[in-house]
């Protein structure tokens, strides 16, 4: 899936663990609730969707495009709260999970998230906290 909005300054992640591809993967569906945030009204599937809910209110809702076992996951933001972060509306998340031998590579792209937006040095400093510290350890300490 591409979007020509795409910018080169959108933030983007990669880590590797010491997983497989379908660990990785179920972190990213069942268990985001494990390292993420708490989710309610989750569908795992195309064309589901989820909610995820933090302790200070804010929430997003997700919408999932592409649904690839042990491979890739695209969620787009269809909803959310508060006003600081209905920026992220229309936003796609993009996961690419790729395993080879003894780990697996997880790319991250959040299509929108770019230096322009009001949230974004504490979106990024934030993103980079839940996935290289909180989906390394959860993914690891499931392996």
């Amino acid at each position: 899936m591409h979007d020509n909005s795409s910018s080169d300054l959108d933030y983007r992640k990669q880590i590797k663990v010491v997983s497989t591809a379908e660990n990785v993967f179920k972190a990213l569906t069942d268990n985001i609730h494990l390292w993420w945030s708490k989710t309610t009204d989750s569908i795992q599937k195309a064309d589901g969707q989820f909610t995820i809910h933090f302790e200070n209110g804010y929430w997003w809702t997700f919408k999932i495009l592409e649904f690839t076992p042990n491979s890739e996951l695209v969620w787009k933001c269809i909803d959310g709260e508060p006003g600081f972060n209905k920026e992220w509306i229309g936003h796609v998340l993009h996961w690419q999970i790729i395993e080879d031998e003894s780990e697996t590579t997880i790319n991250f792209h959040q299509v929108g998230l770019s230096p322009q937006l009001h949230c974004y040095d504490v979106c990024s400093s934030t993103w980079d906290m839940f996935i290289a510290e909180k989906l390394i350890q959860h993914i690891e300490l499931s392996t």
